[in-house]
């Protein structure tokens, strides 16, 4: 576990002295939840809130971690610094975990940060505590991180698997994915969608059944191949 959470770590410091890659993902939370406000207060409740936030969020944290995998996973094949990390005696599972860590962390810290900002807005747009509903409280709390880490699992070994022009396909491919799951979850669920105790246990269900099959798929992972995908 040593070894997972110091790669955890390393990843997550290199985001975090990354500047440009910061304001870049500073910019797109504050872009995605100043804009969700006036829907919110549009139909007003915190039952707006909750249909508002609970497909806002996961996009918020799911782009974020499509930025930030690009840093810990792409960026270090296209500049062969990833060679260093592979000839480490730690097993690939536990590189490829530490890293899906490191970056999910900032991810979703970032993502917390945009729930603020809309409910901070909204209160004071309203001149009332705008707070959600408890079942939304969870699903910020538990099932977001665990998309964002569905996410970056899967761009992280298809980052690790493929070649760049591969990459470029597949990435967006993913993210588009997990979105439509979202977007198809809520849409199935009508007009009238409410988040529930129901609704967000069988999200993390699906999460964690997701984690479990990448982890299994990370035996897949290997050094050579890794290596001969490098540019």
């Amino acid at each position: 576990m040593n070894g997972i959470f110091t790669v955890a770590r390393k990843e997550a410091g290199q985001i975090l002295r990354s500047r440009q890659l910061l304001i870049s993902a500073v910019i797109v939370t504050l872009v995605f939840s100043a804009t969700a406000i006036p829907a919110v207060l549009a139909t007003g409740g915190y039952a707006a809130l909750d249909r508002v936030g609970f497909m806002l969020l996961v996009v918020i944290g799911i782009f974020i971690g499509y930025i930030f995998s690009g840093q810990a996973f792409l960026r270090e094949k296209t500049e062969g610094t990833i060679e260093t990390l592979l000839c480490s005696p730690l097993p690939l599972r536990d590189i490829w975990l530490g890293k899906v860590i490191g970056v999910t962390l900032p991810a979703y810290a970032l993502t917390l940060g945009g729930a603020a900002v809309i409910v901070a807005g909204t209160s004071a747009l309203t001149g009332a505590p705008a707070l959600p509903s408890a079942p939304m409280i969870i699903h910020l709390l538990v099932v977001v991180p665990a998309f964002i880490a569905v996410t970056v699992g899967m761009l992280g070994l298809v980052q690790l698997l493929l070649g760049m022009r591969e990459n470029q396909i597949i990435n967006m491919a993913v993210v588009f994915l997990v979105i439509f799951f979202f977007s198809a979850s809520a849409g199935l669920m009508g007009a009238g969608f409410q988040a529930t105790w129901t609704v967000e246990g069988v999200l993390l269900a699906v999460a964690l059944l997701l984690l479990l099959a990448l982890r299994g798929a990370t035996r897949f992972l290997d050094r050579e191949r890794i290596v001969t995908t490098i540019p």
